[in-house]
């Protein structure tokens, strides 16, 4: 996607997104960087100080902004996990909303880095182990599934046929669906790694209480059929660290997983066919994989 969308969308909010810069940074008691990080599409502005990160909603402001703060205090919860702190936030209507928090060190797990793929997996089972008092504060989480748009390109021929085929096994697949946290976008680009430290998650503005089969959906699409990843690697690591907090829980479902999987692709279509066609046709080329998988193919 061509970064000048975002940044054209946020020079229009330039005033606004300047006072939500200042109230944060009177709030906390720090001076935050004028110059901000674009996130993807222009959906929020990161802006950085030595200790703390401001990040600016601009898209489904209150929303996002809402999840992410309860998000956080959930996931603080999580053991041997490095969460952002909540330092001030901002979600009243009527204008731009915003979230400060402190800063979490490290780097992005490289793809070309075996040894990280375990960790993802790890990752994954401390936040979905979440105890359910925890997760009170958080709203619920579902997928949201938009009209297509119209067309007649491979990619939106895909679309199209994943959209059936989750119309024909939503009743079914759904009641397998296993209740927890969910991150939202759990990827490597989410996952912070440093030397003798505990992994670190951050951007949880999607987050909510929904079927943990959605982070591994995004895991094993992101990381392994679009990345270099085993996945294989990645869910006997999810499975193992489950079991050390419950030994009886039930290994992963690969029906239900392959549910989830075509239940993602059809989600990213209904936005990257116009404005990622570049990650829009990588999925459609997945398509007639996933379709088989949800009926019966080798998944796990």
């Amino acid at each position: 996607m061509d970064d000048t969308t975002g940044e054209g969308q946020l020079a229009e909010l330039a005033e606004d997104l300047d006072c939500a810069r200042l109230a944060a940074a009177a709030a906390v008691g720090t001076t935050f960087a004028s110059q901000a990080l674009v996130g993807y599409g222009g959906r929020s502005a990161v802006h950085l100080a030595e200790q703390a990160v401001l990040k600016v909603y601009t898209h489904r402001w209150q929303e996002r902004c809402h999840r992410e703060a309860a998000g956080l205090r959930a996931a603080a919860h999580a053991t041997d996990l490095r969460v952002p702190e909540v330092l001030a936030h901002d979600e009243r209507a009527g204008h731009l909303s915003w979230l400060a928090a402190t800063r979490v060190s490290g780097t992005q797990p490289s793809q070309h880095e075996p040894s990280t793929t375990a960790i993802l997996g790890q990752v994954a089972a401390r936040l979905h182990s979440l105890p359910g008092e925890f997760l009170a504060e958080m709203p619920d989480h579902r997928r949201r599934l938009r009209e297509l748009p119209e067309g007649t390109s491979p990619a939106h021929q895909a679309a199209r046929g994943l959209d059936a085929a989750l119309a024909e096994a939503a009743a079914e697949s759904e009641q397998h669906c296993v209740r927890g946290f969910v991150h939202g976008d759990c990827s490597s680009r989410n996952i912070l790694l440093a030397d003798d430290q505990a992994p670190g998650v951050i951007d949880v503005e999607g987050s909510g209480i929904g079927c943990c089969y959605d982070d591994l959906g995004a895991l094993v699409l992101h990381e392994s059929l679009l990345g270099a990843r085993d996945r294989r690697v990645l869910l006997a690591a999810y499975d193992a660290e489950r079991r050390r907090w419950n030994p009886t829980i039930i290994p992963v479902s690969g029906d239900h997983l392959a549910y989830h999987l075509v239940l993602r692709a059809r989600w990213i279509l209904q936005w990257a066919i116009e404005l990622d066609p570049e990650l829009a046709e990588q999925v459609t080329a997945l398509a007639p994989w996933l379709l088989a998988s949800l009926h019966g193919g080798e998944v796990l």
